[in-house]
């Protein structure tokens, strides 16, 4: 088994707006997973019909255990669907995959592992599983609800 990658709300939130969650299922293939106060915001996110209602019954949820005190203190600075994957990748060892800057910069500068939607979506069409036209696609469809994206283009970071 691969390792497993914990994934939060940003990158969730960015496929399920657009019907697309059968990608991460596909790239990751059982490793995917993430925590309870991920879901918690993915719920109240559906509750207030900025995301459509979605089974997540197919993602792994990962406890905070022994990163609690961790957890804790990552919370003063970031909110906690970040502060517990975070703490989670950290303690174990797990990529991340955020949108969110301030996460991403923390865990690059602390080793751990990082990617978001772009590089799903650049994994997916060097994988096969969508074409870069229909990758370009989901990321112009992203960016108009609301995704901020660096580039414009998927050939931007496939050349």
């Amino acid at each position: 088994m691969e390792e497993e990658v914990v994934v939060d709300t940003t990158v969730l939130s960015n496929f399920s707006l657009v019907g697309r969650l059968d990608i991460l299922k596909r790239l990751f293939m059982g490793e995917l997973c993430t925590t309870d106060e991920v879901l918690r915001e993915i719920r109240v996110g559906m509750d207030r019909k900025v995301l459509p209602q979605t089974d997540w019954s197919w993602i792994k949820i990962v406890e905070i255990e022994s990163e609690m005190h961790l957890y804790s203190k990552l919370c003063e600075r970031f909110g906690k669907g970040e502060a517990s994957c975070l703490a989670i990748a950290l303690n174990r060892g797990l990529k991340i995959l955020t949108d969110d800057i301030d996460a991403r910069k923390f865990a690059q500068r602390r080793g751990i592992p990082v990617s978001g939607t772009l590089g799903i979506l650049a994994a997916a069409v060097e994988d096969g599983i969508i074409t870069l036209e229909e990758g370009n696609r989901l990321l112009s469809e992203m960016i108009e609800k609301g995704y901020y994206s660096p580039v414009e283009s998927l050939d931007e970071i496939l050349e």
